[in-house]
């Protein structure tokens, strides 16, 4: 019965770790097109929903628990098959169903929903990750044909759930003969406090544990494999290890809890803080040059991950207090938690887009933020109680404290982490590396963060756009999509495994730049990132090597965006750093076009492809109003240049990709 409605458990938080990315990405991603906040923000009042159960009376508690489980399952497959506005509506109603279902959890007479909520957190983290290692930081339970994962978990929620209230209804009338006076309730207050723990727990949960490859994007990257084996190996192996542990080991003492948990904030705080580069803070400022590959906080962070199993204990701790008489006393705690994790994730939005809040500049280069809150909130429920808590009407006390591990949870754990560790080698034999030539096809392409022109999130059709055109080098803007706003997914990663290149993410998340990036059928050298001067995004510009044929080329990808002290702090410092070079290609889109004085200062040193084919063919620059170039050293000759315009391009910028010999 525990073991079954553990699993139960696992399933419904891993739909609402999956439901709670839709609806936060889709929101972001209808005021990204629309460059502001707009309707979409009403979405957030689909959260009210709970209110409802106040209504409800308590013979027909039993049926609003059952129509909430439904909704959210079929809110759950629905979602993914629907645009950016309908998963707005969809994904908002599912998550409040999901907050409907906990609060049922932490009532007395439905308390036995949870299982060992602990075993089920671990579990649906093992699950997540399996689910997105396969599919290189995509889940692939939400698209193409694997969506049929969806389906089959969806079934198994709904039959396990049913087997579940069988069984609680056949325990109510137990004790309804054997029990008289009801169980000891805690104060509004103490729930409170009790849901803002779990609930930063849960935030911690989403945002990092149950999609570790984003943690290498935090502070960039260049070697695909190795990154993502170990932040997934991280956390795979220390929660099958916490899963399998033997029963007597199962609640470790209070302090050493708080000891862990404590251990965990400042590593994984200490890693974001320490992987902040010193920005350039005028516009007289040297730029800052950042060697991605001797972050000093990358280690910190994967030593988080190692310590991330404690939410198992913290969470165990929280469904071991007494439940509330009914499901309306849990529901204002549970929308209390709810709301920290949403303000959290806002939070670590406007860390990225504060040139665009009016507050923004207290959050400038503060990504650590929102986990250093987070973390302080997952140390309630390790505070020891006063004084022992009543015995639980419906369920006994030790369930929570000393869970009977059963084989199938055993079992689950190791099948979940063979398969989440066999997900990330599948990707490394697909490298495509080029033979030596002299003519190469260099493409900048502006992904807007994975959106289409409508706000659908669009990473497959933008692979297989690229897959189309093949192109040997390729400059991404606006590629900083491992965060929730872009689902945490890593768009750098998903393309460059899916496609077979060589990637290099320079920026990363911590900064809060656009994210640009260089795909590269050649192996990358000598891999940085320079940031200049910046009044609103943070400007980074990555910057690599390649070897052709004996020739070593320099690779730029740009994205600068400002007033005219900013962009030509961005002009002078790259003008600096290519003349170094005999060979260079610096692409991206720079907000800036033929016609304005920082395009003349480039092309003192650089040539624009498309210019230089419309000069040599006689007729006038079909590319005088863009903004996304592609700029060669004056040693390549120009054989073909192409704008595929939005929609076709697959986002709302022309992919723009040339075709130029080395000469």
């Amino acid at each position: 019965m525990k073991t079954r409605n553990t699993l139960l458990f696992a399933l419904l938080l891993l739909f609402f770790i999956q439901l709670l990315g839709m609806w936060i990405e889709s929101i972001y991603r209808m005021s990204l097109i629309k460059l502001g906040p707009g309707k979409e923000l009403y979405g957030a009042l689909l959260l009210l929903l709970p209110l409802m159960v106040f209504t409800i009376g308590e013979k027909r508690e039993r049926a609003c628990l059952w129509g909430a489980t439904v909704t959210f399952v079929a809110a759950r497959l629905i979602c993914p098959q629907v645009g950016a506005v309908g998963q707005i509506i969809v994904g908002g109603v599912g998550v409040s169903m999901f907050l409907i279902i906990l609060s049922y959890a932490f009532s007395a007479r439905y308390a036995t929903l949870q299982g060992d909520m602990g075993q089920a957190v671990g579990i649906a983290v093992l699950l997540s990750v399996a689910l997105r290692s396969w599919g290189s930081s995509i889940d692939v339970s939400m698209e193409g044909m694997t969506a049929v994962l969806g389906w089959m978990l969806a079934l198994l929620v709904l039959y396990q759930f049913r087997a579940a209230m069988s069984a609680a209804q056949c325990a109510a009338c137990s004790a309804d003969s054997t029990v008289a006076s009801p169980p000891t309730m805690p104060s509004i207050a103490r729930r409170i406090l009790a849901m803002l723990g779990l609930f930063s727990n849960f935030t911690l949960v989403y945002l990092v544990f149950s999609c570790p490859a984003v943690v290498c994007a935090w502070n960039g990257y260049t070697q695909l494999g190795a990154s993502e084996v170990t932040a997934v190996g991280c956390v795979v192996v220390t929660f099958t290890a916490m899963l399998l542990m033997p029963q007597r080991m199962a609640s470790p003492r209070f302090f050493l809890v708080g000891a862990w948990n404590v251990l965990l904030i400042v590593l994984l705080v200490g890693g974001l803080f320490l992987g902040r580069a010193m920005l350039p803070m005028s516009a007289d400022s040297q730029a800052v040059f950042v060697n991605v590959d001797a972050a000093p906080g990358r280690n910190l962070l994967y030593l988080a991950l190692l310590l991330a199993p404690v939410v198992i204990f913290n969470v165990r701790h929280i469904a071991g207090f007494p439940p509330c008489e009914r499901p309306r006393n849990a529901v204002l705690p549970v929308l209390a938690g709810m709301g920290l994790l949403l303000g959290l994730t806002l939070l670590l939005i406007f860390s990225n887009v504060w040139g665009y809040v009016s507050f923004g500049r207290l959050l400038r280069n503060c990504f650590y933020l929102p986990f250093l809150i987070a973390g302080i909130g997952m140390l309630v429920p390790c505070r020891r109680r006063s004084a022992p808590p009543a015995r639980m009407l419906w369920q006994p006390r030790e369930s929570a404290y000393n869970p009977a591990h059963g084989r199938l949870l055993k079992c689950t754990a190791c099948i979940l982490a063979v398969l989440a560790v066999a997900g990330t080698f599948v990707h490394g034999s697909g490298l495509r590396p080029a033979e030596s030539k002299r003519d190469l096809t260099i493409m900048t392409y502006n992904m807007q963060q994975g959106s289409h022109v409508n706000g659908n999130r669009n990473y497959r059709q933008q692979r297989d756009l690229l897959r189309r055109l093949d192109p040997d080098i390729v400059g991404l803007q606006e590629s900083d999509t491992a965060r929730p706003s872009g689902g945490n997914v890593d768009a750098v990663r998903y393309l460059a495994e899916s496609l077979g290149y060589y990637a290099y993410y320079g920026p990363g998340s911590i900064a809060g730049t656009f994210g640009t990036a260089i795909l590269s059928r050649y192996p990358i050298k000598n891999p940085r990132t320079f940031f200049t001067y910046s009044d609103s995004d943070e400007v980074g510009t990555a910057v690599c090597e390649i070897d052709v044929g004996g020739t070593t080329i320099a690779i730029f990808s740009n994205h600068p965006s400002g007033d005219a002290q900013v962009m030509n702090a961005f002009v002078h410092a790259l003008m600096a750093e290519a003349g170094k070079y005999a060979y260079v290609i610096a692409v991206g889109d720079y907000n800036f076009t033929a016609r304005e004085p920082y395009y003349a200062d480039l092309s003192q040193m650089l040539q624009n492809s498309a210019a230089q084919l419309s000069a040599a063919q006689g007729a006038a620059c079909s590319g005088d109003a863009n903004i996304d170039h592609i700029f060669l050293s004056r040693n390549f000759r120009v054989l073909e240049s192409h704008y595929l315009p939005p929609p076709d391009s697959q986002t709302d910028h022309p992919a723009h990709w040339s075709v130029a010999r080395i000469e």
